[in-house]
């Protein structure tokens, strides 16, 4: 499974960002501070970490972020059975609004971001099997 696009929307300092990651070897590179682990803190939100209202960009009134992961045949089922509709691929996306308020959502019906959790834990997906994560 690997991550095939993301898009942020007014999170920490990024007012626009749209990552297309295809095949192959994709890094992040910048000097110290430039904000590469930017959207590795919003792929964990993605995936069900806790927000809170300061990932809004200053002066926005919500943080949108969305992550479009390819799936191996073997996930479906497990999908599926936690209520994904997840045929050629699983979208997943969260809000947070200034006041930490925070939705989630994916390609069918809103998960709870505990499976979003579950998911990522239970299966072989890590920082080090995205691309670009060596």
């Amino acid at each position: 499974m690997s991550l095939k696009r993301m898009a942020l929307r007014d999170f920490v300092i990024v007012r626009e960002l749209e990552l297309d990651l295809s095949d192959g070897f994709t890094v992040l590179t910048g000097e110290t501070g430039a904000g590469k682990s930017i959207p590795v803190d919003a792929l964990q939100l993605a995936l069900g970490s806790r927000a809170e209202a300061s990932v809004v960009r200053e002066g926005a009134a919500r943080a949108e972020i969305s992550a479009e992961f390819d799936l191996p045949p073997s996930l479906l089922p497990w999908l599926q059975e936690a209520g994904f509709d997840a045929h050629e691929g699983l979208l997943l996306r969260r809000s947070i609004d200034s006041r930490g308020k925070s939705r989630a959502g994916s390609t069918a019906a809103p998960p709870p971001p505990r499976s979003c959790a579950r998911w990522a834990s239970s299966s072989s997906t890590s920082t080090a099997s995205m691309p670009g994560r060596a």
